[in-house]
């Protein structure tokens, strides 16, 4: 049970029965001293009836101004025990000087059994109705011998005792159960407050979004993965705060049909896909809508992982039924050019033949290099200092000269990626922009911009591979990552694909823009860096 709870409900009680005392003293006192002469109280001994009226009245405020028994009502019951016993003393004497139990005082010795059966755990209600059944009859017997009074007097002072002992004992199995009550009622509501606890705990912690929302897309409350995947820190979790609009348009739809799953969606091109389902609170059509916010992104990596183990296997089934073929169609037409009867006609027939041969051949590896990954972790590396260790080693692998900058603000910007891939992702970008660069300023030239912006309070890391060549047109770039879509008659059109399906297992994105300046630019979104992508 919960002490506090019962200590103030009896506190309670005790504060209702100090002011109950001290009322009656004061409706007694005024009416012996008003009429003397119209009353029965006190005519049997006045003075004494007096005098006790005026230790009840002096008793009173001292228990409630000096004494309080509320402050020790749970450690000091034996006062409180005294407190009552005197009460019953005090009502015994004001029923002898007003003729006994005919006067009607006597009854008053309900209220404080009453009191202690409540205030007072146990059988001290018992032996409080004996102490005032005890000094009822001895004021009753003491009576008999100063006057004559009427046998019924100890008929009735009979029927008060067990009037007192019946209360007692009632209101000590009635207390008992309302403290069992109040013991059960504490104990759950310690559960509720706990359960309630634990939940809030649970959904503050869920990777998963969850918002509250008003029928019109107002947000009412919000966990903190959902202000994460929204961009809403440093702003109030609740309150009248506007969703993003691709949200209130996917709440829009919903609630057009409630039967159609509402695409996913991104906030930005650097921000992961989110998916968001809908659902009322309750039935109530103008009821509040509670919204589940999924991060596919790891959905999507291990698809993106399945779906390259599959690639590994087919590539493997057709390097070894394709490969083999075509190694010797290539050898065989090799050896027919080399014969001096061909006219030129076949001679460029063979030409081709070759040439076709080696590009299949160039696909082939390409695919088989895409889904050749060792299942390795992602680690966290400084963006800078891997980019410069990476830009020496390759020019110098591909004798270049300083023709790569690198510009990284701030400089100790961290990304989390598997190296080995982010190694083949830039190098399909970074040999695309110098050969582009060639053709549009007739030198190799390339920038490596990133870090991340101040403006950014997602804090994600960001790389801009920025090179000096015409660009892609408009209509281009819709097909831009597609698988074997290429610009290069000896290109294979996957480059681009495989670094944006490597980006995309890295849950980073790979996106194409033009800069003000007009320069082709290919950015990578990371994760943040805190965020495990395993």
């Amino acid at each position: 049970m919960d002490a506090n709870f019962q200590s103030d409900q009896n506190v309670r009680v005790l504060q209702i029965y100090n002011v109950y005392r001290l009322t009656l003293t004061f409706i007694l006192l005024f009416s012996f001293l008003a009429d003397t002469s119209g009353t029965q109280f006190g005519n049997h001994a006045p003075g004494l009836y007096l005098y006790t009226l005026l230790f009840m009245l002096g008793f009173s405020l001292l228990v409630i101004f000096v004494i309080k028994p509320e402050q020790s009502i749970e450690s000091r019951p034996r006062l409180l025990t005294a407190l009552l016993i005197c009460d019953i003393f005090c009502i015994a004497l004001l029923s002898f000087s007003s003729r006994g139990i005919l006067s009607g005082l006597a009854l008053l010795q309900l209220v404080t059994i009453a009191a202690g059966s409540i205030l007072i755990p146990g059988r001290i209600g018992t032996f409080l109705a004996a102490i005032a059944t005890l000094a009822t009859l001895y004021g009753e017997i003491y009576l008999s011998f100063s006057r004559n009074i009427s046998p019924n007097q100890y008929i009735q002072c009979g029927l008060l005792g067990a009037l007192l002992f019946a209360a007692s004992l009632y209101l000590q199995v009635l207390s008992e159960r309302m403290r069992h009550s109040a013991k059960l009622a504490a104990e759950q509501a310690s559960s509720i407050v706990n359960l309630e606890q634990l939940n809030q705990l649970i959904i503050a912690r869920m990777r998963t979004g969850i918002l509250v929302l008003s029928p019109h897309g107002e947000l009412i409350t919000c966990n903190e993965a959902a202000a994460r995947l929204l961009d809403l820190h440093g702003k109030p979790a609740a309150g009248k705060i506007g969703i993003p609009p691709v949200l209130l348009k996917n709440l829009k739809q919903w609630q057009e049909n409630k039967h159609k799953r509402p695409p996913a969606f991104r906030l930005q091109d650097s921000r992961p896909l989110l998916q968001a389902n809908f659902t009322n609170l309750n039935p109530q059509s103008s009821a509040d809508i509670l919204v589940f916010l999924e991060d596919t992104s790891q959905i999507i990596q291990r698809v993106r992982q399945m779906k390259l183990a599959s690639l590994g296997r087919l590539t493997a089934s057709i390097a070894h039924e394709i490969r083999n073929p075509l190694g010797a169609i290539s050898h065989a037409t090799q050896l027919l050019a080399e014969n001096e009867k061909i006219n030129p006609g076949d001679q460029r027939l063979l030409e081709i033949i070759l040439n076709h041969s080696a590009r299949v051949n160039l696909i082939i590896e390409d695919v088989l290099h895409m889904s050749r990954h060792k299942q390795e972790s992602a680690e966290r590396i400084n963006l800078h200092d891997w980019l410069t260790r990476y830009v020496h080693n390759y020019c110098e692998a591909h004798q270049l000269p300083d023709c790569i900058r690198i510009e990284i603000e701030p400089r100790r910007t961290e990304v989390r990626i598997i190296t080995s891939q982010f190694e083949q992702i830039l190098n399909n970008l970074v040999e695309n922009g110098l050969r582009y660069s060639l053709q549009g300023s007739g030198q190799q030239s390339l920038t490596l911009r990133g870090g991340i912006p101040a403006d950014s309070r997602s804090q994600t890391p960001e790389l801009h591979v920025i090179d000096e060549g015409p660009g892609v047109n408009p209509e281009q770039e819709e097909r831009l990552f597609e698988p074997f879509y290429t610009t290069e008659p000896s290109g294979t059109g996957l480059g681009l694909y495989i670094s944006k399906e490597l980006c995309e297992a890295n849950q980073a994105q790979l996106t194409y823009r033009r800069t003000k300046q007009g320069k082709s630019c290919f950015s990578i979104h990371f994760a943040h860096p805190d965020r495990n992508i395993d």
